[in-house]
Parts: C-alpha cells; structure tokens; sequence
C-alpha cells in the first residue's frame, strides 16, 4: 500500500503495512537535555494547542491566513516521508534541540536533497513552534553552503504553503518561552535574510518588531534580528516597509549597537544599511535610516563601513535631508555630520572596507561644489542657489572640522585623529593638486610624512584652536571669489564647527 497524506488529516500518516507506526513525538536520543526550552515549564516539542503532528499538511492555506506570494522560483510542495524517513527527520529536530546546534536538522537536509522531503521536514519542524525558531538560530558553527541550504529549504516550504506565516511568527520565542535574557536571534534572521523572500522576511521582522514593542521598545538583541532579516529584503519591498512601520523602526535603529559586546562586533547594522542604500534613487525613508544610524556607529567596523557607502552613493540626498531652508545644514544636521565625521574619518577604527573610496568622495564632494561657486564669481548680488550652495559647502567644511575636533576632544583620540586628517588629505592629492597648505606649499608636493608632520606641528602650535590647524577653512574659502558668497560660507562653517559638540553618542 503506498503512502498517502492530506493537511489537516485525523491521523498523522498511513504506512506500508510491513512497517511499524511512526512515533508521534521527536525520538530523543540517549543522552539528553531534559529543557528543551528554558522557562516554559512544558515539553518544548509539544505541537500548538489544537494541531496534529503529521508528516506535511498539504492543502488551501487556511481561511484568515495571508496569501503568500510567490517568487519566479515555482515553490514544490511536500511529500510524504516515509515511516524510516519520519523517525530520522524526528531525531534529528530532537539532537539539534537538545543540543542547542542546529547541525543534526541540516545534515537530514543535505542527506535528502529532494525539495519536496524538505519541505515536509520543514512543515513537521515548525509544528513545534519556537523549537523551530530555536534550532534555525543556532547555525553558529554551520558552513555558509549549510546555512544557504536550511534558506532554501524554508523558503521553499513558506512558498509552496508547507510553513504558514502563521506558523514562522509563532517560531519567534518570545519572553519565557525559549529566548534567554540577552540571547541573539540573528542566527535565526540570517537564516530568514538569506530566503531573499519579500514576504516571509516581513513575517518575521513583524513578529520580533512586535515583541519590541511590546517591551517598551527597548529589546537589543531582537532590533538587532530585525535589521538583519531586513538586510535581505529586494529594495522595492524595503521601502514599502520602511514607509509602513516608521515607529517600528525608530525602535529598532534605537536600540542597535546600544551596549555589550554586540556594540562593535555585530553585522546587524551595517547589513540594513546597505539594504537601505539598494533603494535607489533614495526615498526620505531610505535615508532616514542612515541619519538615525549615526549615533549608532560606535567603534563598529561594519556599521561604519555600511555608512560610509551610504554616504559614498547617496551623500547628495543625505545633505539634501538636512539642510534648512537657508540651505545650511541645521542644527540636528550639523552635530549629526560632526559625529558620521568623527567615527568614520578621526577615530578608530579607520580601516573599515571602502574606507579609501569614501575618503576621496568627501573631497571629491568639497571641490565639487567649490568649482561650483567659481562660476558665480562676479555676480552682484550672487542669486539664492549660489548663497544656498555656498551655505551648504561652509556646513560641510565646518562639520569635517568638528568631527576633527571632537576626536581630539571628546573622544580623545589625537593620534588616530591625526592620522585621518592626514589620509584624508593625502587621498585627495589626486583630486585637489594646487589645493595650498597653509605654510607647507601645495598638497600635489607633499609626502605623507611631510603632511604627518604639518598636521601635528600646527595641532602644537594651535593647541587652544586644533580647528585652525586644519587646511579647509582656510583654503576652501580663500578659494571663494564673490565676497558675498565668502561670507554665507564663513557663517555656516563657523555655526557647523561651534555645534560639533551637541549630541554626541559614546
């Protein structure tokens, strides 16, 4: 007699009669782990109040569910398992379990390669509820081809139906019901990012934003889940939900990188900022995430790489978001830049991926809009446009010197401040040529050691005004021919320097 099955059926399958009947629980093995999940009190692999466990639950999505939307991929619906495949799909959710390692569930996947087997395993898997959750966050010690396997797998089960939206928010542990004080849910986000599927990505992030909320907001390690699912989101399914879930977000950005260790060694960050900058053009919700991230950059490598790139592609909408209608930055514009400036450029760590490219873009961007301003030399009175411009490249200069500063200052940081100062300068030699250096002749002629030792000679000789042993004041300026123009870029550079100070984040 061959195997049959049907979603929602009363008995959990129907087998050869030469073999036994399946077990209806996960098989443990010998040694085991009696909690399955800390602090619930009950067997973590008893299914869902009114569910059967069975083998798949093939079938309509059920009324009141959400219609899941497929991809070009055609999704392959389950199959049955057979009795011997059942036991080894049950001890293998049981070990990974039990063993807080989700190696057992993925060598069952690489061992039967047929879609179809896998998305009945995952049916079975997310029965369990935030058992589920739990084994697809602990990926820590898989190979990336091992937790590119357990994507594919879970998006094809979201997709052919076998996994209900339903069923993956209840995955997501929440307080006391699997999730550790603390514990990180970005094994599990990964696993979630790397489906690239628009729909179960926003199920999730849904469910965790959810349970943010519901805490007051203030939940690190599931803001820092949600901005990794996020990272895999396609760009037009990213701003859709950016503009649906802007309170959401706000939590989210917020508690990121806010203490411990995941401060300066999570990805999370920088993985939603180069999902935010995948939209393009950029949208206010886009660079919304990058301005509300600065504060969140800390000594992270990848954050601050992320933001850099934001900046190297999109810095004309990001200034643009910023400025006021005098077309100087304002007040949150100013200290914000100061502090992208002094985490990016003036302290470390500076050594970040792009790092080199995005120190040629900020100069490339000053002689920009100087060229810029030449045109309008002899114009009397120069048109608003020009002043705006102006206004604008004063707010610049006097935010790259204030992040100099507050290196120097707030940070303490003189010698990577330094040696930011010095690379930024000697990245634009290719740039700027005839760019003069105040008292040490033109930038095309020096060394880096000769530019080492003028940055930290003036630093000495000015040790009350570190901002005037800084080149660009000076000599953007000077560069400036229509007086009127020279003014609006004086005092919006001088409001931008003296504003370095406010709001800057430890």
């Amino acid at each position: 007699m061959t195997t049959t099955i049907q979603r929602n059926a009363p008995r959990p399958i129907e087998t050869k009669a030469a073999e036994p009947a399946a077990p209806q629980a996960p098989a443990r093995p010998v040694a085991q782990n009696n909690v399955v999940r800390p602090g619930t009190g009950t067997d973590g692999f008893q299914p869902a109040a009114g569910t059967q466990v069975t083998a798949n639950r093939l079938g309509a999505t059920p009324a009141g569910a959400e219609e899941v939307r497929t991809t070009s991929a055609t999704p392959v619906a389950p199959a049955a398992l057979s009795p011997t495949e059942l036991r080894s799909a049950q001890q293998a959710i049981a070990n990974s379990s039990d063993g807080r390692d989700a190696t057992a569930v993925s060598e069952w996947l690489r061992n039967n390669p047929d879609p179809a087997k896998q998305a009945a395993f995952m049916d079975m898997m997310f029965q369990y509820g935030p058992v589920a959750g739990g084994i697809l966050d602990s990926v820590q010690r898989l190979p990336e081809a091992d937790r590119t396997r357990l994507s594919q797998a879970l998006d094809n089960a979201y997709r052919s139906g076998a996994v209900s939206p339903q069923e993956l928010s209840a995955a997501v542990a929440t307080s006391g019901r699997g999730a550790l004080p603390g514990a990180t849910h970005e094994g599990l986000a990964g696993i979630i990012a790397g489906t690239g599927n628009p729909d179960l990505i926003e199920t999730y992030a849904k469910a965790e934003m959810a349970i943010v909320r519901a805490s007051g907001g203030d939940d690190q390690q599931r803001s820092a889940a949600v901005a990794t699912a996020l990272g895999g989101m396609p760009p037009d399914r990213l701003q859709s939900f950016l503009a649906a879930n802007r309170e959401g977000m706000a939590d989210v950005i917020k508690n990121i990188n806010a203490s411990g260790p995941d401060a300066s060694s999570s990805p999370a960050l920088g993985r939603l900022l180069d999902a935010a900058g995948r939209i393009n053009p950029p949208t206010a919700e886009s660079v919304q995430v990058f301005t509300d991230s600065i504060d969140k950059l800390g000594e992270n490598r990848e954050s601050r790489a992320a933001a850099a790139r934001f900046f190297t592609q999109h810095g004309d909408a990001v200034l643009s978001s910023l400025q006021d209608s005098s077309g100087s930055l304002g007040l949150d514009g100013q200290k914000k830049m100061s502090e992208f400036f002094a985490r990016t450029l003036f302290s470390p760590p500076q050594d970040f991926a792009g790092s080199d490219a995005f120190r040629q873009n900020v100069m490339q961007r000053l002689e920009t809009m100087n060229t810029g301003l030449a045109q309008h030399a002899n114009e009397n009175p120069p048109s608003q446009d020009a002043k705006r411009s102006a206004r604008l490249m004063g707010s610049l200069v006097g935010s790259l010197e204030g992040g100099f500063q507050v290196s120097l200052d707030e940070l303490g940081k003189r010698n990577e401040a330094v040696k930011g100062m010095v690379d930024l300068l000697f990245s634009a030699k290719s740039l700027l040529p005839n760019l003069p250096i105040p008292g040490a002749g033109k930038l095309k002629d020096l060394t880096v050691d000769q530019l080492q030792r003028w940055v930290t000679s003036s630093l000495q000789e000015r040790a009350q005004q570190p901002s005037q042993a800084i080149p660009f004041h000076r000599t953007f300026g000077e560069q400036i021919a229509n007086p009127d123009l020279r003014t609006d870029y004086d005092a919006a550079r001088g409001d931008a320097f003296l504003n370095r100070q406010r709001g800057l984040s430890r």
